[in-house]
């Protein structure tokens, strides 16, 4: 989860500082920027706790292309989310989330 709320960048920041603000890991008085990043590292740090891990396995670079595509055809503005990602945007968030730890890259 973090690495999507992230990617949407500024578009979420304001979402984010309020539930950071609720689940007091920032203030009222962080900016948006600030209280979302606080609250998207406060998600990080339970993530660790929990033993939830950090990235993907099983993601294969050579698909990634051809993930993209299918993520942007199949994206709807309707979709309740913050902002709908490119295809270059989903290619980029597909390499950052995927575990390649086992292959010699």
């Amino acid at each position: 989860m973090p690495y999507v709320l992230e990617a949407y960048g500024e578009s979420a920041y304001n979402k984010l500082h309020r539930l950071g603000a609720v689940a007091g890991v920032c203030t009222e008085n962080d900016t948006p920027e600030a209280g979302a990043k606080k609250f998207i590292s406060a998600i990080r740090e339970l993530n660790l706790r929990m033993e939830i891990p950090e990235k993907i396995t099983g993601i294969v670079k050579e698909d990634i292309p051809l993930m993209a595509k299918h993520a942007e055809k199949e994206a709807n503005p309707l979709y309740p989310v913050p902002k709908l990602m490119t295809r270059d945007e989903l290619e980029q968030f597909y390499y950052r989330i995927a575990d390649w730890s086992d292959e010699n890259d």
